[in-house]
């Protein structure tokens, strides 16, 4: 990214449709994959008990083991916190919401009550695995926080027949209520193609292809771009209406849960059977290239994994992307280092 990015943005959240935590027995076979994968390749045999060890040992598993194996992508449901020069903006409430939660109370803790502990959350839609940390997120019952939510009139209107304290479903899939997260000051809602201001960035919107809705947000501040597209089905390749809204765009974050084989039902994805995917709301990798292509965006990040998927399908996949962007690339003539794209993880930070 360039030097003089304007947009820090982390991954806390970037698994679709259900959380994926690591089971133990998955665990055990990631360590004995990473540890064979040193030893036949001679990288432990200089190492010896005594001080450095731990250090000596974090270096060579960083430096020389792959994501899959030193680590993970990642489990938990999409939430992307965005700092700007003069605002934090959280992007939808999964599960990575709660993570985002613990970090910011410790972040805030020694903070004065006003803008420093303020932030705004930019909600794409309400199905529930972009909502449902909602009443997990600790910093909404300080009320020496502040929190502005934004989103879809049926977006706001859902968390409120869950949360309002009048709803007649209030407390009947969580205890609390708006009466107790006394750090949420104002709902605001936002139509597709309305545009508004948060501090210096300017904020558009887009309407999706997905069931029941969905928001996109294109951020632009002092030149850069990011634009977050996720939960999008592109029905026609390239979508033109993503292409023009994410024209030009530093980075674009969408999804790309399936392969096209995976979409037709063609192939299985990970342990789950086979079948046709068209209609359920979200877009192929294939589609996901083509149309960033088209649009002349500088970088693509994909998330919104399949939780079926274990860290090393996503590995390949990754492969599978970079292959189909160098083709992308080459057929509509640009050069190959004219966009970059990776399949995000958790835990992620970059800047544009």
């Amino acid at each position: 990214m360039s030097p003089d990015a304007v947009f820090a943005i982390t991954y806390w959240g970037v698994t679709g449709t259900l959380t994926a935590p690591l089971r133990p027995a998955e665990v055990t076979d990631k360590l004995i994959a990473a540890v064979r994968y040193l030893i036949e390749r001679d990288r432990l045999v200089d190492l010896r008990r005594g001080p450095g060890l731990e250090e000596n040992l974090r270096r060579r598993i960083e430096d020389e083991l792959p994501l899959h194996l030193r680590s993970t992508y990642g489990g938990n449901t999409t939430c992307i916190e965005v700092q700007t020069p003069d605002a934090l903006l959280i992007l939808d409430c999964g599960s990575g919401f709660r993570e985002l939660g613990v970090s910011l109370a410790a972040r805030w803790q020694s903070k004065s009550p006003g803008p420093e502990r303020t932030a705004h959350v930019l909600v794409s839609h309400p199905h529930i695995d972009h909502i449902y940390a909602t009443p997990y997120f600790a910093p909404y019952y300080d009320p020496h926080n502040r929190f502005i939510i934004h989103g879809s009139p049926e977006t706001i209107h859902s968390l409120g027949v869950l949360f309002d304290p009048q709803s007649e479903m209030s407390r009947r899939y969580f205890p609390p209520t708006y009466d107790q997260m006394m750090a949420l000051e104002d709902f605001r809602p936002i139509q597709p193609g309305s545009t508004f201001q948060i501090g210096s960035t300017h904020i558009r919107t887009h309407a999706l292809t997905h069931p029941g809705g969905c928001l996109a947000y294109r951020l632009e501040n002092a030149g850069r771009v990011f634009v977050f597209a996720t939960d999008h089905e592109q029905v026609e390749v390239p979508d033109g209406g993503l292409v023009e809204f994410a024209r030009g765009a530093d980075l674009l974050y969408t999804e790309g849960q399936y392969t096209k084989g995976e979409y037709d039902g063609q192939e299985k994805v990970g342990g789950s059977p086979a079948m046709p995917r068209r209609g359920w709301g979200h877009s192929t990798i294939e589609a996901c290239v083509t149309t960033a292509v088209a649009a002349g965006v500088r970088e693509l990040h994909l998330g919104h994994r399949d939780p079926a998927r274990s860290d090393e399908d996503i590995s390949r996949l990754e492969v599978v992307l970079r292959e189909r962007l160098r083709e992308a690339l080459r057929r509509a003539g640009c050069a190959e280092d004219s966009c970059r794209a990776r399949i995000v993880h958790e835990g992620l930070t970059v800047r544009c």
